[in-house]
Order: C-alpha cells, then sequence, then structure tokens
C-alpha cells in the first residue's frame, strides 16, 4: 500500500484525542468514520469538531467552502465493523486500559481488510502488546499524537517489535499529508522520545514538592521569566495530578523504582485535588489560569537543573537507539513540548562541568541515582554523538 491508495480512515474514540485526529484527518481531504461506544459520545466529538473548525473561519485561517467540505468528510458509527470494513488506515484513540485496546483491535484485525494499517494512539503503553493481538502485526504502528491534536505539530511513529519499515514509512506520509512532523521512534520502550526525556524531571518536581524547601511558584516564576509559556509545577495542574500520578507509577513499573509518586502528590491525589480540573492543586486555579505569584524567582533551583536532566536523558535516549538522529530527539521535544529549542541544540553552548556539577547535586540532594550524569555528560562528548 502507498499513500495514494489510502482514502478513507475509521477513527476509533470521539474523545479529545480523537475528534482532533479526525478533524486534521477530514482537513487534509480523507473520507473519515469516527466510531465510538455511545451517540451522545459521538454527537459531543462531531460538535467539538465544528466549533473549532468555526473558529479557524472566524479567524481567517480556514475558508467557509473549506470547512463545509472537511465536514462532508465525516461520519459516525457505534458499529466497529461497520467503521473498518473498507478503512485502509485505523487509528484508535481510546483510553489508556491495555486489555480494552487489545479486545479492541481483536476485533477489529478480524473485521477489516488484511492489508490495512492499524494504528494506535498511545503516549505511554507498549506498541508490541497491543499488537501482539492482530492479524500480520507487521502492519501495526504506534502513532502517538500530541494534546491538542489540531495545534500541536508532533507525531511519534513508534514501532512495535514487529513494525514493518513500509509500514513506518507510510505513517510518515500520512502524518506529513495532515501537515503534521513525523519522528520515527525506533523501539518500543516505555514514553517513547519526547515523554521519555521528560520523565526525569517528572520524578524532580515531585522530589521537590516532598522537600518543600523551594515553593513551585518560584521555580515556577524563574521559568516563566525565561519565556517558558507554561511552566513545569503549573503544567502538572494542568495536565491533572492524578494523571502525573499515573505516569510516574507506569515509569516506577517500567523504567526504575525511583519514578514513584511522592507524598505531596499522593496525597493531592487523595483528597481529589487535582489542579486545573477540580479548581485546586499545586496551584488555585480561576477561569481556567492557576493563580501563581511570580514576584519572588528560585535563587536555589533555575532552570539550568531542569535542562541539565533533559538533556541527561536525551543521551540516554540516543544510547539506546530510540532515534534515526539527534535531530529527530531535537525535533520530537522542541514540537511535542512546544519548546524554543530540543535538547541537543540548548547543549550546544553549555559547558561539561557546569551540567555534570548540576546533575551529580541534584542526584545527592534528592536521592535520585536516575539523575547522575551519563559518561557522555561528564567528558564533553554529547556535544558530538550522533554528528
Amino acid at each position: 500500500m502507498n499513500i495514494n491508495d489510502v482514502k478513507k480512515i475509521a477513527v476509533l474514540g470521539s474523545g479529545a484525542m480523537g475528534h482532533g485526529i479526525a478533524q486534521v484527518c477530514i482537513q487534509a481531504g480523507y473520507s473519515v468514520i469516527m466510531r465510538d461506544i455511545k451517540q451522545e459520545f459521538l454527537d459531543n466529538g462531531v460538535a467539538k469538531i465544528k466549533e473549532s473548525l468555526e473558529f479557524l473561519v472566524g479567524k481567517g485561517k480556514l475558508a467557509a467552502d473549506a470547512k463545509d467540505k472537511a465536514l462532508s468528510l465525516l461520519s459516525t458509527t457505534l458499529d466497529t465493523k461497520e467503521a473498518v470494513k473498507d478503512a485502509q488506515l485505523v487509528v484508535e484513540a481510546v483510553p489508556e486500559i491495555m486489555d480494552l485496546k487489545k479486545s479492541v483491535f481483536k476485533e477489529v484485525s478480524d473485521a477489516c481488510p488484511a492489508d490495512s494499517i492499524l494504528a494506535t494512539n498511545t503516549s505511554t503503553m507498549s506498541i508490541s502488546e497491543i499488537g501482539s493481538v492482530v492479524k500480520n502485526p507487521e502492519r501495526f504502528v504506534g502513532l502517538h499524537f500530541f494534546n491538542p491534536v489540531n495545534r500541536m505539530k508532533l507525531v511519534e511513529v513508534i514501532y512495535g517489535d514487529k513494525t514493518s519499515d513500509a509500514t513506518a514509512d507510510l505513517m510518515s506520509e500520512i502524518s506529513k499529508k495532515i501537515e503534521k512532523i513525523p519522528v520515527k521512534v525506533l523501539k518500543d520502550r516505555p514514553g517513547f522520545i519526547v515523554n521519555r526525556i521528560s520523565a526525569p524531571n517528572q520524578a524532580l518536581l515531585s522530589a521537590i514538592l516532598d522537600e518543600g524547601k523551594v515553593p513551585p511558584q518560584e521555580l515556577d516564576a524563574m521559568m516563566k521569566k525565561m519565556g517558558a509559556k507554561m511552566a513545569p509545577f503549573e503544567t502538572a495542574d494542568f495536565v491533572g495530578l492524578d494523571v502525573f500520578c499515573h505516569t510516574l507509577d507506569y515509569y516506577a513499573k517500567t523504567l526504575s523504582p525511583q519514578y514513584k509518586p511522592g507524598k505531596y502528590l499522593s496525597d493531592k491525589v487523595a483528597k481529589k485535588e487535582l489542579g486545573m480540573k477540580s479548581g485546586k492543586g499545586i496551584y488555585e486555579w480561576k477561569d481556567g489560569k492557576a493563580v501563581i505569584d511570580t514576584s519572588k524567582t528560585s535563587e536555589d533551583l533555575t532552570p539550568i537543573h531542569l535542562l541539565a536532566v533533559q538533556i541527561n536523558e536525551a543521551v540516554k535516549v540516543w544510547k539506546e537507539g530510540l532515534a534515526n538522529s539527534i535531530q529527530d530527539i531535537d525535533d520530537g521535544v522542541k514540537y511535542g513540548m512546544n519548546a524554543f529549542a530540543g535538547p541537543f541544540a540548548l547543549a550546544a553552548g553549555m559547558q561539561p562541568q557546569q551540567l555534570a556539577d548540576a546533575l551529580n547535586m541534584l542526584a545527592s540532594r534528592f536521592k535520585l541515582d536516575i539523575l547522575k550524569p551519563e559518561p557522555e555528560i561528564i567528558d564533553g562528548s554529547f556535544k558530538t554523538i550522533g554528528r
């Protein structure tokens, strides 16, 4: 199958990710059928797509007739077999529950054409395990969109153990056609590339909260002063502290027990103080914004410390063979995290001793061996690896 053979895409799930994926596909001219388990879910998803397209028209970024044409390409169904029977690509966007995803793909694999590409939009789960239930697993691939799909440019195209190069190549081409930037993830590892590079900083943030010496708003104020659109603790609240803890628990099981969420975050989740969605988390939230006192900035921990952790993890990702190039790693972080630049680009002007000292201090202070500097950080070869 080549890109010109792909005419119809089935999107399974109509929540935030599902309807976002459906929207970018119909805007690119694909016929899309969106499936969910309840009509009200589908109706809500379609309404969100219409709202988003109308917003683009209002902003002058989309012609009214282009909106109408896109919507004419969208249909819905409650029947999985109906959705996939003649689809060349099936993209699953159901909740992050392994048994649910596997049951969906077992049904899909039996009902769709033998050469259809099957893709899972998961941010954490094993592509290989999800794909173990499908026929012809070489056609199974991870397709990790970032939220909100209609604005975030990155798509991680993730190999499972049996994914063929032809499948990954085709998904990269389709990603470009729907105006996304694809980055191939060559191995099925927890967190893939982007979330993996963020993982140790999540553990560090949890440790900072437990230590209690650096007020969250002071570190966030420093990050905002440096130009961050959304600061680290603010982001945790925005995503949801329950999701933040769930992710750390996953990494504790798959990467290192040191990722286990600490007492501060666990207590917040127990009290249902989950951040923006509950009105209170690390911060109070009003009118969709965190109430952050930015009058004082942290002199103890600074953006350099968070950057050092990110660079160190990027080196690990490269050494584990997850990416084709360090440019792919930089592009992943830049476009997946809305960052100014990727870790290797930012590291180019930094001194090895500065990074190593920062990492050693953090590892010792917070008793997190996962933050210890890699040999390439210590000897400065991080500046030349992959080049």
